[in-house]
């Protein structure tokens, strides 16, 4: 895959996948019987997939809507067997996208591949109570009986791998901001 395949198939993940269940009840309910949902949604991700670009895509929930209308529309023509049932605008209303703007969705998304890379550096252990007591919200006794240990070593692993996904991130964003500073002065003048 090249970066710009990559960045569709990332940007599919974050604004397209989360409404496929949307999409699907939608579809049952205007289309019944006249279509497949699988082949419809199949097909939209289909052509998603195949864009060269998504910078044109302001609103990934309504595009994936829209999407789904028109293969539905294509589908149900070609078998003649149309049950349309229209959409009036208050119903598109519920379509809009409530998500954040693109590019918070994207740093979000961005900061979470970057934790997760520096977690799966730590001990299984550790990993575990860390995502356990931060992602998962479990109190220090509750992972403590989950893991099978006490609520001292979850305390130590918590204190430990948090230390050193912060100096980890430290340390990476101390290496960016020197590769930038090459990047804009040049060795000769330095």
């Amino acid at each position: 895959m090249n970066e710009q395949q990559d960045r569709v198939t990332a940007w599919i993940a974050r604004e397209i996948v989360p409404h496929e269940g949307a999409v699907r009840g939608w579809l049952l309910r205007q289309w019944r019987d006249a279509i497949d949902v699988d082949d419809v949604i199949q097909e939209c991700y289909c052509r998603i997939i195949e864009l060269g670009s998504i910078a044109h895509i302001a609103n990934g929930r309504a595009y994936f809507f829209r999407s789904a209308q028109s293969i539905a529309i294509d589908i149900a023509g070609r078998r003649k067997t149309a049950s349309i049932v229209a959409m009036t605008e208050s119903e598109w209303l519920d379509v809009m996208d409530e998500e954040p703007l693109q590019d918070r969705a994207l740093e979000a998304c961005q900061s979470l591949e970057r934790v997760n890379g520096l977690l799966s550096q730590l001990t299984l252990t550790c990993r575990q109570v860390i995502e356990l007591r931060r992602v998962e919200g479990l109190s220090q006794r509750e992972t403590a009986r989950r893991l099978g240990v006490s609520e001292n070593v979850v305390e130590n692993h918590i204190v430990r791998g948090l230390r050193k996904i912060l100096n980890a991130i430290a340390s990476q964003d101390a290496d960016a901001d020197e590769e930038e500073e090459r990047r804009i002065v040049p060795p000769q003048t330095r």
